[in-house]
């Protein structure tokens, strides 16, 4: 039986969350928690894919369950990995008695589990990880809860995406400020030479890049270094002549 109070609760909370800056790694394990009590299970974990496309374990509701998701990667073979593997949902609501996933599921009986259920984690037709759900007494889940397992799939898809959008978007943002400094202070030195050379600006920037790439020094740094006054006009004209 699934809270619904709970659930709504839920989605408004992490609702508010998608519109400020967080970290993947500061949301995952407290909708780890969540999934544990709305759907009255054991245990719950997250594996997701990294740069490379290579699972990864993340996050998970306990330190038992966290051991077992280890237990997966390192048999190369578990729910969570077929559910991200085939993008779909993987039930075994018996680990003691089933054929399936031989050397993971004696693994996660000796841990205390008896039936586990992965949701793979999508958007759209991109599967960014998985999510398992353990109990520790065999049986299936119903309807109701298989459906509240996938929104809550859904809503973790989206965080992931979501969050790296935002740092794709900061780290833009980010490189987009710096080079804007750097053009600004480059102006400034160039100005700085203008006036003490008496000379327009073009062939003051020149005469600054000529400087740099003999020195090899970066361009931004002479700038910031005549602007501050560690260099001079006087130590630029020198180095050419």
């Amino acid at each position: 039986m699934v809270d619904h109070d709970l659930l709504l609760d839920i989605l408004l909370r992490f609702s508010r969350t998608l519109v400020r800056h967080y970290k993947v790694a500061d949301v995952l394990p407290d909708l780890c928690a969540d999934m544990t009590k709305l759907l009255a299970v054991d245990g719950a974990g997250i594996m997701l894919e990294d740069e490379r496309g290579v699972l990864r374990f993340v996050a998970a509701s306990d330190e038992v369950v966290g051991r077992i998701e280890l237990l997966q990667l390192r048999a190369g073979e578990g729910p969570c990995i077929r559910a991200y593997e085939t993008a779909s949902t993987v039930a075994i609501p018996d680990l003691a008695t089933t054929d399936e996933l031989p050397m993971f599921a004696p693994l996660a009986v000796d841990a205390g589990m008896r039936a586990v259920f992965s949701f793979a984690m999508r958007v759209g037709d991109i599967t960014v990880g998985a999510y398992n759900i353990y109990r520790r007494q065999p049986g299936e889940l119903d309807d109701e809860a298989v459906h509240a397992a996938e929104v809550l799939a859904d809503l973790a898809s989206t965080y992931i995406v979501s969050a790296d959008a935002v740092e794709r978007s900061t780290l833009l943002a980010t490189q987009l400020q710096r080079a804007l400094d750097s053009r600004v202070v480059i102006e400034q030195a160039k100005g700085v030479l203008s006036h003490a050379w008496g000379v327009n600006v073009d062939d003051a920037f020149e005469q600054l890049r000529t400087y740099a790439r003999s020195g090899r020094v970066r361009l931004h740094d002479v700038a910031v270094d005549l602007v501050e006054g560690r260099r001079t006009p006087e130590d630029i004209r020198s180095a050419g002549d």
